[in-house]
């Protein structure tokens, strides 16, 4: 009887060991998606396409929309409707390890003198995106639920700058 109970015991051990082994394993490797993502990310990216809730924005060459990623902030900076240049900046996070991958951006519009506020308001994009070494698609929402598809929200494709 007593020989059952190591023999089960010892059954036992080995696969809660096995399980946190793997679910160790499973977290390390999110963790360097993250990083993977987050280095391909850094550097300067062009906006060649954009769309909101699915009808294409024609004037996305005359917005001039240029992202600049450098370690965990984001610079956006576009031409709006006034033909002002509009600058935000902010903390930018990735989590690679869901379906779709998730995009989130908290900062500030920093635009300045030409806007009502200076400070600008506080700003929360939430999104999904795809990202390879020179493309990058993103799908965001201000201030709303997360899209779940990238038909949802203010598609943008973007390209890397080449030096």
């Amino acid at each position: 009887m007593h020989v059952n109970f190591v023999k089960c015991f010892a059954v036992l051990f080995v696969l809660l060991l096995t399980g946190t082994l793997a679910n160790s394993q499973e977290k390390n490797k999110g963790v360097e998606n993250v990083q993977d993502d987050m280095k391909i990310l850094q550097g300067d990216w062009t906006c060649k396409k954009q769309e909101v809730n699915g009808q294409p924005e024609r004037n996305v060459k005359r917005m001039n929309k240029r992202l600049n990623f450098d370690k965990s902030v984001m610079v956006a900076e576009w031409v709006g409707g006034a033909g002002k240049l509009r600058t935000f900046e902010g903390k930018f996070n990735l989590d690679p390890t869901t379906k779709p991958k998730k995009f989130d951006f908290t900062g500030k519009d920093t635009t300045g003198k030409d806007t009502m506020d200076p400070k600008g308001p506080n700003l929360e994009w939430k999104g999904i995106y795809e990202l390879t070494e020179n493309e990058f698609k993103l799908t965001i929402v201000e201030n709303g639920k997360r899209p779940s598809d990238f038909e949802t929200g203010t598609y943008m494709q973007f390209k890397r700058d080449k030096d």
